[in-house]
């Protein structure tokens, strides 16, 4: 269950203060792959029957002398630099997977674990980067962003919210949230924002994972996109949805828990909110996710905060766990609202 809540009542004073978003997504931060060697080219083939432009005339087979064979030389076939992903707070192995676009069984096997294993904050996870053979048959793929599988054509989803805002340091953030149009939930959401000059040309893209794993029907999920060293010439933003799709079968165990109680308040230059959760999904569940997010008096986006209650683990069927959480908005407008996401992943 999801919860909006206005919290106009709740406000104090509000330290004029522009702090960074403290950003925990589900999805992980993203090495970038090292590319792999190009290789040399040699001469070009001479075709069957032709003879080279140098071709010198044909002497007696006496002129020759039996030569020696050439020594074998060993080429090594050029080979990957191992790609590592270290797990912050708030990573899953399906988030991780999209992030690098491989899949969960190839990021298992080439790590020796399950799917159901639990990550450790700090643990090195092999990213299977394959080296493509040159001999076969391949469809050729434009790469989006550091995306390596092909993106799926994303669900028919709204963007909404969307503001961009200078950070403290000199880049720019921007911030928004996916909306859920369908009867049914989805997953898997991936925005790309562009910057654009007063044109309306893109200048420089970028993208990011929002975190949420599952958002319901008629629910909005937020995102963030930092752009940290900005171009001069930026007039706008224009944000588009890359992935968005309803669950399949790694994330048909997802589901909705139930929230109550919940309470915000000014803490500071932060924003605290707490509450309680209540596993209503009548079997058992395990990592618990909650995630919350901040809106400005225009309802836009100004700051969210995803968190694994109690280190994701096992919450028994009608088992209630509370939350509390401090949350950095973007600006120094205050919250005129928030609302809270809550779910967790059905055991057996």
């Amino acid at each position: 269950m999801i919860g909006v809540h206005n919290i106009g009542k709740h406000l104090g004073g509000w330290a004029p203060v522009a702090l960074g978003l403290l950003l925990l997504v589900g999805c992980g931060r993203v090495i970038t792959p090292v590319p792999l060697p190009t290789p040399t080219l040699g001469p070009a083939a001479t075709p069957a029957g032709a003879l080279p432009s140098n071709t010198t005339p044909t002497l007696p087979a006496s002129a020759f002398v039996t030569p020696m064979p050439p020594t074998p030389t060993f080429t090594p076939s050029p080979s990957p630099t191992p790609v590592f992903h270290y797990v912050v707070e708030g990573d899953t192995l399906f988030g991780i997977a999209i992030q690098y676009g491989i899949t969960v069984e190839a990021l298992t096997y080439a790590n020796s674990i399950a799917v159901d294993d639990y990550l450790r904050i700090g643990q090195a996870l092999i990213i299977p980067l394959e080296v493509p053979d040159p001999q076969a048959e391949m469809e050729i793929i434009e790469p989006v962003g550091n995306l390596i599988l092909p993106t799926p054509t994303p669900q028919p989803l709204e963007i909404v919210g969307v503001s961009l805002a200078t950070t403290a340091v000199g880049g720019l953030r921007c911030m928004g949230e996916v909306r859920n149009t369908l009867a049914e939930p989805v997953t898997n959401l991936q925005i790309q924002a562009a910057l654009v000059d007063a044109a309306g040309n893109p200048i420089v893209t970028n993208t990011a994972l929002a975190p949420v794993d599952y958002l319901p029907a008629g629910k909005a999920a937020p995102f963030s996109i930092l752009f940290s060293d900005p171009p001069p010439g930026i007039a706008d933003v224009r944000v588009a949805l890359l992935r968005g799709e309803t669950l399949s079968a790694i994330t048909a165990g997802f589901t909705p828990l139930a929230v109550s109680a919940v309470e915000g308040s000014v803490s500071g230059p932060q924003y605290r909110v707490a509450g309680s959760v209540m596993n209503d999904a009548g079997v058992a569940v395990e990592r618990v996710t909650v995630v919350i997010t901040l809106y400005d008096q225009a309802e836009r986006v100004i700051g969210y905060r995803q968190a694994v209650l109690e280190n994701g683990r096992q919450v028994a069927a009608g088992e209630s766990l509370g939350f509390s959480l401090l949350i950095t908005p973007q600006g120094i407008e205050e919250p005129g609202s928030f609302q809270v996401l809550v779910w967790g992943t059905r055991i057996g």
